[in-house]
């Protein structure tokens, strides 16, 4: 009888690890597919640029002119000298960080739970448009979800330990300072951690020290950085998160959206999946404790139940999910109202992960409750599964067909082909030429002019050709430098325009045509 169980055990694990490694290869093929079709963006060519300095230049960088921490930066700089500055190699980091995020969600639901809420949410956040959108994209967001679930899985590592164990205390301190030096969202993963402790101190006398201990280290190792936020980006560069909404219901609901993957669908159908989410995630909350035995009156059910209910938010590992996801979105809010706008989701893509753990566990509380009424419980899981899935794919067609980054590739292609000896771009807004310059190959050089030089009086007279490459949100009837370039040119000057999705690129030539 030994022997059979023994053999039934290792059946499931067996096939619990073929499952695993299934989801794991889904997600990195997923995080792969067409990851260079597009153009690197402004953000993602801001990235590179940064990262193309030596690392003392990306210290320094940062804590100038960059509103987030250096550690991706520094990451990616490592990153591109052993594997070069092609966009796939630029965006390959992200694609593996995403790949490992799956495996590390898995570790975080079976160490909470079991394996079976540690595979769904796998499965989740593998096929998970809005992940796979910041595994295929060259900045922090990837990274921080990853360090999230690694937090995470150290910090319940530590609670859970039957003694001091100083390797997952460095472990979890290391984690935590490369965390807040990823993004400065981190600090609010770590507050939900910490909030979280003080809820349920009493259950985890053991771990009091180290954890107040490792809480003391990352402060100190995040001091210097801190500095930098209070006296640069909340003053002098708070201009550069300036494009941010001020905070309302609207945002706030397309914030949560987005988060649960509904940002790529139709949306109606977003509304659903959303609606199915929430369902699910409170299934995950409340579903563990209550009683579902129909003995006695209806009165005495009713007060069973509602003292189940309560008895739930008693329940340390569903409310750690719970204070993981509302926690980092309520302090944003916050923050939003009384400080600056930050609001922003892919800010919060560390609180995914625990939007998927509250499902996974959902989905595993209503199978266990259905295995009553005689329907097998991993049937259940898997329909309720694939049921998410299902929804989800025309996000996923959506994101893998509908152009989602601005086409600066096509851009300075069209434009290397057309140039001229002599020739002067102007760029509005200016930054935009940073994702010009990593893909303009033209020969011969072009030059770069300000924005402010089109004031000077002398400008028509230096120049005989010039580049507009402007958004083309601005009508042309209220583009100040479009209409400046046909008074100094005429207003038969302008030889050339063509679009491209969002960039409007036009040529004036004071040259008799």
């Amino acid at each position: 009888m030994d022997r059979m169980n023994i053999r039934d055990k290792f059946r499931v694990t067996e096939k619990a690890h073929l499952l695993l490694f299934v989801i794991i290869a889904s997600a990195a093929f997923l995080r792969a597919f067409t990851i260079s079709s597009e153009s690197l963006w402004l953000d993602e060519a801001v990235s590179v640029k940064i990262s193309s300095q030596s690392l003392a230049s990306i210290i320094s960088s940062t804590t100038q002119g960059e509103t987030n921490p250096p550690l991706y930066y520094m990451l990616l700089h490592l990153w591109t000298l052993l594997f070069g500055q092609s966009e796939v190699a630029i965006r390959s980091l992200s694609a593996c960080l995403g790949t490992i995020s799956v495996v590390l969600i898995y570790k975080v639901g079976n160490l909470l739970f079991d394996r079976r809420v540690g595979i769904i949410a796998a499965f989740l956040l593998a096929t998970s448009a809005y992940a796979i959108d910041y595994s295929q994209e060259a900045r922090q967001y990837s990274l921080l979800l990853l360090l999230t679930l690694l937090s995470f899985l150290l910090f319940v590592m530590l609670l859970k330990a039957n003694k001091r164990n100083t390797i997952t205390f460095i472990a979890y301190s290391l984690t935590n300072i490369m965390l807040c030096y990823t993004h400065m969202f981190g600090l609010l993963m770590i507050g939900s951690q910490v909030l979280y402790f003080l809820l349920f101190r009493r259950k985890y006398p053991r771990a009091r020290l180290l954890f107040w201990a490792a809480q003391a280290v990352t402060l100190v190792a995040f001091l210097p950085w801190a500095f930098v936020i209070a006296t640069r980006i909340f003053q002098e560069a708070s201009h550069a998160l300036a494009w941010i909404p001020e905070p309302s219901l609207t945002v706030v609901a397309t914030v949560i959206g987005a988060l649960g993957g509904a940002g790529y669908l139709w949306r109606p159908l977003g509304v659903i999946l959303v609606f199915i989410l929430l369902f699910l995630c409170l299934a995950g909350v409340f579903g563990s404790s209550v009683s579902w035995q129909e003995n006695g009156s209806d009165k005495q059910l009713q007060s069973n139940r509602l003292r189940s209910l309560l008895n739930s938010l008693r329940e340390p590992r569903p409310v750690l999910l719970l204070i993981w996801f509302l926690f980092p979105l309520i302090m944003a809010i916050i923050l939003s109202l009384t400080v600056m706008p930050l609001l922003v989701s892919r800010y919060l893509i560390g609180t995914t992960a625990a939007i998927y753990l509250l499902t996974a566990l959902g989905i595993s509380n209503i199978s266990s409750l259905l295995s009553k009424y005689r329907l097998r419980s991993n049937l259940t899981a898997f329909m309720l599964t694939g049921l998410i899935i299902i929804i989800s794919i025309p996000g996923l067609h959506t994101y893998y067909t509908q152009p989602q980054k601005d086409p600066w590739r096509d851009v300075a292609v069209f434009i290397g082909q057309e140039v001229k000896p002599g020739d002067v771009m102007i760029f509005v807004p200016d930054y935009n030429v940073t994702p010009f310059k990593y893909y303009y190959r033209g020969d011969p050089e072009i030059s770069i002019a300000p924005e402010e030089v089109i004031v000077d009086e002398t400008f028509a007279s230096t120049w005989e050709r010039v580049w507009l490459v402007s958004m083309n949100d601005v009508s042309e009837k209220d583009h100040p430098i479009k209409q400046q370039l046909l008074l100094y040119y005429g207003n038969d000057s302008l030889i050339l325009q063509k679009e491209f999705d969002r960039i409007q690129v036009d040529l004036f030539s004071g040259m008799d045509n």
